[in-house]
């Protein structure tokens, strides 16, 4: 009897409370991030080794969060014509259309040249990352857009390969004829190193390239590989690149120079060192800031970011081809590659 009595008191008051309004039933608001859709839109090919890791950063952001992923692939490091550059871009816009996103993120800079900057100032919101170019040379930041640029670790890369090589005083730089080449050299040509440039030389002509390895042999002490994904051999298809672990093994057979690279795919694949960009960071904040955008952010309010993060790494078997001894303090600190696979082909 006891028991009923409180179990009714407790009712009463509950409904005395409602009544009198001190209870306030409160909806509770979804993610606002959930049921949105974002495409991503990479300038190069799905199974590209920048790409791929651009791709994992992204998604491990946007893991969990409800949100709808698409992606579409420009192409433009294996298919570099004007014509196919015009369809394909006129294809993303096709996919826009379709998708209907909510947020599209472009990954290089020729997805920002051939897709965002037609974009810039109108309602869809954009992100861009890995740009190497300036971003005032595509209209950006805008209203409705905001990114990441991609800025190389190139003083952090020669002191590594100074405490390598000691004796290294003047370098080439190699590189394809690329946007993201072309946006590079400039920068190169702007910064103070500790060390002599004699050239930059940029092609997309294979015999030009292997002319150009053989010539600088008793030239420099060392050389240095931007990209190469743009080369051509002219007694193929010209419009068709080479791959690039083609072009990259015939230098390192054909080199008796050490080589320093901005990307650890040219160190994972054989080249001797450099401290590395990620392109998992540029994925990871790429979505961060898109992220940001979904919750509400304006992207004029986000200021163009640029992670600093920077991977030392070397390769133990090119550096044991060159007799290069490595200092006990670099195998401490840097990531290691031991591994020959860059002798197969």
């Amino acid at each position: 009897m006891k028991r009923i009595k409180i179990v009714s008191l407790s009712i009463a008051l509950l409904l005395a409370a409602i009544i009198s309004g001190c209870i306030v039933h409160e909806e509770v608001s979804p993610d606002a991030k959930t049921g949105k859709k974002v495409l991503l839109i990479f300038s190069y090919h799905h199974d590209h080794p920048w790409v791929i890791e651009e791709t994992r950063g992204a998604e491990d952001i946007f893991k969990g969060k409800g949100i709808e992923i698409e992606k579409f692939y420009l192409d433009t490091k294996r298919k570099t014509s004007a014509e196919w550059k015009k369809k394909v871009s006129e294809d993303a816009v096709k996919k826009i259309e379709e998708f209907k996103p909510d947020l599209v993120i472009v990954f290089d800079d020729n997805a920002c040249g051939l897709v965002a900057m037609k974009y810039a100032g109108k309602a869809l919101p954009f992100v861009f990352c890995g740009m190497n170019g300036d971003p005032e040379d595509y209209g950006f930041p805008a209203e409705n857009i905001a990114g990441v640029v991609e800025r190389q670790h190139i003083n952090g890369t020669i002191d590594l390969l100074k405490q390598l090589v000691p004796d290294v005083k003047k370098v080439a730089i190699i590189t394809d004829s690329s946007p993201s080449s072309h946006g590079f050299v400039t920068r190169i040509e702007e910064t103070a190193l500790p060390i002599e440039i004699s050239e930059c030389y940029t092609t997309d002509d294979f015999d030009a390239w292997k002319a150009k390895v053989k010539e600088l042999q008793p030239k420099v002490d060392a050389i240095g590989l931007f990209v190469y994904h743009t080369i051509k051999d002219p007694e193929k298809d010209r419009e068709v690149s080479l791959p690039p672990e083609d072009v990259l093994n015939w230098t390192l057979k054909n080199s008796k120079l050490p080589e320093f690279a901005f990307f650890d795919f040219t160190v994972r694949a054989g080249a001797l060192c450099g401290v590395t960009l990620s392109g998992y960071e540029q994925g990871k904040a790429a979505a961060e800031i898109a992220i940001e955008i979904l919750e509400g952010k304006k992207p004029a309010d986000i200021p163009i970011k640029c992670p600093e993060k920077g991977n030392p790494i070397f390769n133990k078997i090119r550096a044991d081809e060159l007799n290069i001894t490595v200092p006990t303090d670099i195998i401490k600190r840097a990531e290691i590659i031991d591994n020959g696979d860059w002798r197969k082909g």
